[in-house]
């Protein structure tokens, strides 16, 4: 029974819970400006925390998975995510550093949606993935 299997997912669901937080703290009618970059940095740390851990595991463990096309399409996924959010968090910073011009502002806005589209994709895939592997971890 190989536990650390579990690690990856538990940090991965947390990348996941605070893009969700901190789209939801920009979108509601009181807007929390200090939580949503809190949100947004530890969303982003958690991702690049989770994928190199990922890997690892698959690496360590041998891929085992009942779906392995799940596991391709959950890292291949993780790109889009890290691509998309790397954009959001400079037009994010950009715009705090350098003043809320509109057109970034509009761009920001627009591409928050994809951004939670993607993590929570990813988010879908991976438990998927993890579903594919849990005989593996408490054995078939």
């Amino acid at each position: 029974m190989d536990l650390t299997l579990l690690i990856h997912p538990a940090i991965a669901g947390g990348a996941v819970l605070m893009v969700v937080t901190a789209y939801l703290l920009k979108t509601r009618k009181k807007l929390y400006f200090r939580l949503h970059y809190a949100a947004g940095i530890l969303a982003f740390s958690l991702s690049m925390v989770a994928f190199p851990l990922g890997l690892y595991l698959v690496f360590v463990n041998g891929g085992v998975s009942s779906f392995p096309g799940a596991l391709v399409f959950h890292t291949v996924d993780f790109f889009a995510a890290v691509g998309l959010i790397v954009v959001q968090g400079g037009l994010g910073m950009g715009m705090l550093l350098f003043g809320r011009k509109r057109e970034a502002y509009r761009t920001h806005k627009r591409m928050a949606k994809y951004v939670l589209v993607v993590f929570l994709l990813q988010g879908a895939l991976g438990l998927l993935t993890l579903y594919g592997i849990l005989p593996f971890v408490f054995g078939q």
